[in-house]
């Protein structure tokens, strides 16, 4: 088999180049350069205090199960100081394989809670930060936001406990570095299955379980995105290396290749608002917004400023987001000036020093399942 592909790479190499040789051709540089203005920036010495957050998981797959980690970590940069370290959630658990299909989006909306939990506590802890940097997009997190099938009934009984288990712990002075909704398990199963049976709901509880706990994660989530937004949106700068969106160029591949392949000099694109978020989704095939199940007129009010940049001459392309208006291009230019200031070779070093930190390698996780005395009992085939 890997003959055969060997082979069909060499038949294939001459369209494969053609393919990203050509990818300018075609593309309308003019449009290009309404858009991106360029512009050094030349800022070389730090004088504002900055943190960043990033999160990680991994997985390892046994016949009834899985083991995994997840972990989230901030790193501090404050002017005259050595970066240090902040706030970490970690935690090490287990899921049926039968949720095998939908693994990577649980363990992603679980590592997400505790990357804004680790985010929420150092902006608490350190109200000397003038940036939090976060990798990838509160707008996206929001935009892609899906709640699981249970019975509407249950939704309001989940959303009025919300509230209650959610929003007094995110008000604390010191916040718990953990998912909530975890911690509530067994009272959650009893509370349900009470409000179950006087309602007289024809479902058991048992049967839809993960999905009830997955709904209860999202308000988790969406709480603490609410709070972010609500005390600190003002030191947020979102930092993605890539993204799909076409709403600039209209060509045949995102936004950001487009930059990545016309523009060589340091520069910025002109920010583009988005006043109002709104998950759109698909009802009987029609393609409608829907609302925020909590929080709904806080999260959907909340503008956001997009632009791309480089931050120096042919380094790679970042997508900026900030949740709030700016004040003008002059507010892009300082903010990229401070983004330099951090960077090498056009990228935030304290973002790459929390996700090299944060990583799990497939070498920690056998060492896990080891400790865990797992290690004799990994898949192995039916066919060997």
């Amino acid at each position: 088999m890997l003959d055969a592909l060997y082979l069909k790479s060499i038949e294939k190499k001459e369209e494969i180049d053609n393919f990203f040789n050509n990818i300018t051709k075609d593309i309308n540089i003019e449009e290009v350069k309404k858009e991106y203005n360029e512009c050094s920036f030349d800022k070389i010495k730090q004088d504002k205090n900055f943190a960043a957050i990033d999160g990680s998981f991994n997985k390892t797959k046994f016949m009834a199960g899985y083991v995994y980690a997840i972990t989230s970590q901030t790193i501090i940069s404050k002017c005259g100081e050595d970066i240090k370290k902040e706030s970490k959630g970690v935690d090490i658990k287990t899921i049926s394989t039968i949720h095998d299909t939908r693994i990577d989006s649980i363990l992603s909306l679980q590592m997400n809670i505790f990357e804004l939990k680790s985010t929420i506590d150092t902006l608490k802890k350190h109200p000397d930060l003038d940036y939090m940097l976060m990798d990838g997009s509160i707008s996206g997190t929001l935009t892609n936001y899906r709640q699981p099938e249970i019975p509407e009934e249950l939704k309001a009984f989940l959303r009025n406990k919300s509230y209650e288990y959610f929003e007094k712990e995110l008000e604390k002075d010191e916040i718990s570095l953990e998912i909530i909704t975890e911690r509530k398990k067994e009272n959650l199963k009893q509370t349900c299955n009470i409000f179950i049976e006087e309602k007289k709901l024809d479902i058991n509880y048992d049967d839809i379980e993960m999905n009830i706990i997955l709904c209860l994660e999202g308000y988790e989530q969406l709480f603490c995105i609410n709070y972010l937004l609500k005390h600190f949106k003002e030191k947020i700068i979102c930092v993605s290396k890539t993204s799909s969106k076409q709403s600039l160029f209209n060509e045949d591949i995102p936004d950001i290749a487009v930059i990545e392949y016309t523009c060589n000099k340091s520069g910025y694109t002109k920010p583009r608002l988005l006043e109002s978020m709104r998950p759109f989704r698909y009802i009987n095939q029609a393609l409608i917004q829907v609302d925020f199940p909590v929080k709904k007129l806080e999260l959907t009010n909340t503008p956001y400023e997009i632009f791309f940049t480089k931050l120096e001459d042919k380094s790679q392309v970042l997508k900026i987001e900030i949740p709030r208006k700016l004040k003008g291009e002059n507010e892009v230019i300082m903010i990229l000036n401070n983004l330099e200031s951090i960077s090498i070779n056009g990228y935030p070093h304290i973002l790459k020093k929390a996700h090299d930190e944060v990583k799990i390698g497939t070498k920690f996780m056998k060492r896990i399942t080891k400790d865990v005395n797992l290690s004799n009992r990994e898949d192995r085939s039916v066919l060997n």
